[in-house]
């Protein structure tokens, strides 16, 4: 009879641990604490051209091509009330280069050819005052995916000499990349 006694003491001793530990592992939750949230993305247009400068060999009557070509990197992340992207080429002037001596190379006598395309001269308007440029690139804006994106464009140069008398020495100048989003 001890034996049957100690094993109901030991049963009931098992129980009375399964229902405290049941007890004892019930959760206790807190109240939700919050943390607002705030995200800004600014508008912005940026233009990278290189290389930083491009020679031309000229030749007394004829053309010659730049040693290089100009490569225009455009970045862009605008709002959705832009319509328009647009990058342009152009010099201040419509003297595209000058000795400093009153010997000029007009911008008539330089040509680009945008992402090897025909050669243009730079003699289009641009939002920058003159006509001495040109639109390298031009991009909607309004679907998915073109409110924040990128661009590259190459542009070959020439130059063209013909009927120009210039005398022999070296003539400098400015080709001004720009971008413009409406």
């Amino acid at each position: 009879m001890n034996a049957i006694k100690k094993a109901w003491l030991v049963l009931g001793a098992v129980g009375l641990v399964l229902a405290m530990s049941q007890a004892s592992r019930a959760q206790v939750n807190s109240g939700a604490s919050t943390i607002n949230l705030s995200a800004s993305l600014a508008e912005s247009v940026s233009v990278v051209a290189g290389p930083s400068s491009i020679t031309f060999p000229l030749v007394p009557s004829g053309t010659a091509a730049g040693n290089n070509p100009a490569t225009i990197t455009t970045s862009w992340a605008l709002a959705k009330t832009r319509t328009s992207l647009k990058v342009y080429a152009y010099f201040a002037s419509a003297n595209a280069l000058t000795d400093g001596a009153g010997d000029n190379i007009p911008n008539t006598a330089v040509s680009g050819a945008v992402d090897g395309a025909a050669a243009a001269p730079f003699t289009g308007a641009t939002p920058y005052g003159g006509a001495f440029g040109m639109t390298v690139f031009s991009q909607a804006i309004g679907a998915a995916g073109t409110f924040n994106s990128s661009h590259s464009d190459t542009i070959a140069l020439t130059i063209n000499t013909t009927g120009l008398a210039l005398p022999a020495t070296t003539y400098t100048g400015v080709l001004n990349i720009q971008a413009q989003a409406l």
